[in-house]
């Protein structure tokens, strides 16, 4: 029982010391992208119309992203070292443990350090993955903003603080030609985002069953315009595809 008692707490402290890499991951890749932004925003399209780059502010920025690199690499040795060998043999063990639903949802995946991240996680697979990257593949500052708005809507859509108006969904939405088959490809990058952030596996679940609520918002604009177009080739009014 004393054994088993140590890999729990083994797996308790390695779990912990992942969170907190995670944590300083993200504030390093938010720093970074600050940078990209500031950058691109003070580089002009007419050099003789731009605004000058405040190099020293840039470079203070830099020494402090490398710094917290080189933070982040020393936690991620010392987790390795101190917590790999111990866990071994219960992976998942902590994961099982600790979901407990009679709590929020928002609290279930960890609040907002875990939905940040976890964030951070998603939009650098849809940026890989073909079936979505089209509609997040945008300059610095759109991408910036994404992220922080999906954020503050997760945020607050499983219970915690109401950052985003859920009711803007369906008009933000409305002009993009965002299918079924769209919406099922973001599902599923939210599910590995948040599997591989350690979230536990029912709680994931049932944050994928909430999101599933919103599919008619995002998709009803790309529905509507199907179902016209339809109505009109019946008709006879619709020539695009006639030869």
């Amino acid at each position: 029982m004393a054994d088993a008692t140590k890999v729990v707490s083994a797996v308790d402290k390695t779990y912990a010391d992942i969170q907190s890499v995670k944590t300083r991951m993200t504030g390093v890749t938010g720093t970074l992208n600050q940078l990209k932004v500031a950058v691109a925003t003070a580089l002009p399209a007419d050099a003789s119309k731009g605004q000058q780059i405040n190099v020293g502010f840039v470079r203070q920025e830099l020494t402090k992203a490398k710094e917290a690199v080189a933070k982040f690499k020393e936690m991620v040795r010392e987790a390795a070292e101190n917590g790999g060998a111990a866990a071994g043999g219960l992976p998942n063990a902590r994961r099982q443990m600790k979901d407990d639903k009679t709590r929020t949802l928002y609290e279930r995946v960890g609040g907002d350090l875990n939905i940040e991240t976890g964030v951070e996680i998603m939009f650098n697979k849809m940026l890989q993955d073909s079936r979505v990257r089209s509609y997040f593949e945008k300059n610095q500052r759109k991408m910036q903003q994404m992220r922080k708005k999906f954020f503050q809507f997760i945020s607050g859509f499983f219970g915690g603080p109401a950052l985003y108006d859920a009711n803007n969904i369906k008009p933000a939405h409305y002009h993009m030609n965002i299918t079924d088959y769209h919406f099922d490809a973001l599902l599923d990058v939210f599910q590995a985002s948040f599997l591989e952030l350690g979230v536990h596996p029912d709680a994931t679940k049932d944050a994928i069953a909430a999101c599933g609520k919103i599919r008619k918002d995002v998709t009803t604009g790309c529905t509507v315009r199907m179902e016209l177009a339809q109505k009109n080739m019946e008709k006879g009014k619709d020539g695009l595809f006639k030869r």
